[in-house]
């Protein structure tokens, strides 16, 4: 099946493609936006969202250096408010290391492009590194729920092989997800190298089958 020429793999089509596989192609090869807006959740879901991306802004904002007091004073929902509160407590910009909010990591991957978007990425300068990525969701999912997305393997892959196309490597890649709504009980694993070739594999194959298929077995 033939993708839009401006088209890159990511955490979030493959996870659309491996939940369904009829709503990859509607929303990324037809361009149709999925679900259809029927009922009122879904209107408090998108102001959920919102709020989502305006925590993201503060955090990405708070890293180039403005005032936190001067972010906060901006704030005019409670809860924005008590999640900020919760993330200025993490004092992560006082730990070593070069941090990169919403850092942008691209990489060739089976004749296409493999992108990911990192809502904070440390390197420690000791061959370690931290992905940090920042779940506004209401509800906290468990560990196991979160192992298995998509974004667990794209994320640590993607900043692997990105660091061995320069001839580094990473000793140890940490990934926290982290709740404001659950601030003290993050979800944390580390990403072992004995995995890469293992998600290799598993990503050239939800690839293979994405590319090669045509419309009607979608």
């Amino acid at each position: 099946m033939r993708l839009p020429d401006n088209f890159s793999f990511s955490q979030q089509n493959l996870q659309d493609y491996v939940d369904c596989k009829y709503r990859f192609l509607l929303k990324y090869v037809r361009g149709i936006e999925w679900p259809a807006v029927e009922c009122e959740p879904v209107v408090l879901q998108e102001v959920r969202m919102e709020l989502g991306a305006q925590f993201h802004r503060l955090v990405q904002q708070y890293f180039a250096g403005i005032d936190p007091s001067a972010l906060e004073s901006m704030i005019q929902s409670d809860e924005l408010a008590d999640w900020w509160q919760a993330f200025c407590a993490l004092k992560l910009i006082e730990l070593p290391g070069e941090k990169s909010a919403e850092k942008i990591l691209t990489i060739p991957f089976a004749n296409n492009r493999l992108v990911a978007k990192y809502d904070l990425l440390i390197n420690h300068f000791d061959g370690n590194y931290t992905i940090y990525d920042w779940k506004t969701s209401q509800h906290k999912p468990s560990p196991a729920k979160m192992m298995d997305r998509l974004q667990s393997i794209v994320y640590p892959y993607v900043l692997q092989s990105s660091l061995t196309s320069r001839n580094e490597t990473a000793s140890v890649i940490e990934m926290i997800y982290w709740f404001p709504t659950h601030p003290t009980e993050p979800i944390e694993f580390t990403y072992s190298s004995q995995q890469l070739e293992n998600d290799r594999e598993y990503l050239m194959g939800l690839v293979s089958e994405i590319t090669t298929n045509d419309e009607d077995w979608f």
